[in-house]
């Protein structure tokens, strides 16, 4: 159904401009998710082995640590950035 977001109260109907400049910020999303994923699966590679060449179990640990702060940021600055596209009047 056609604006049918227009029925939710606070959302507006966006330009072709917004929309496509929502559409690249979600495509980054997904690339920085990707990235994200690669070191998540390097570290668990890692933990997995008997024996960590250059990493002790505290760095790697670290790390997970950093990288799961860092995928929340992120997440909450994409979340942000379409926020700032889509300028909701809502809370």
């Amino acid at each position: 159904m056609k604006d049918r977001h227009t029925k939710i109260r606070g959302y507006r109907d966006l330009t072709q401009e917004e929309i496509d400049m929502m559409n690249e910020i979600k495509a980054h999303g997904e690339i920085t998710k990707s990235l994200i994923q690669k070191l998540e699966m390097m570290r668990e590679d890692q933990v997995a082995q008997t024996c960590v060449d250059h990493l002790t179990l505290d760095q790697i640990n670290e790390s997970r640590r950093c990288l799961a702060l860092a995928k929340t940021n992120l997440q909450q600055g994409n979340m942000w950035f379409v926020r700032a596209v889509a300028l909701p009047d809502s809370f």
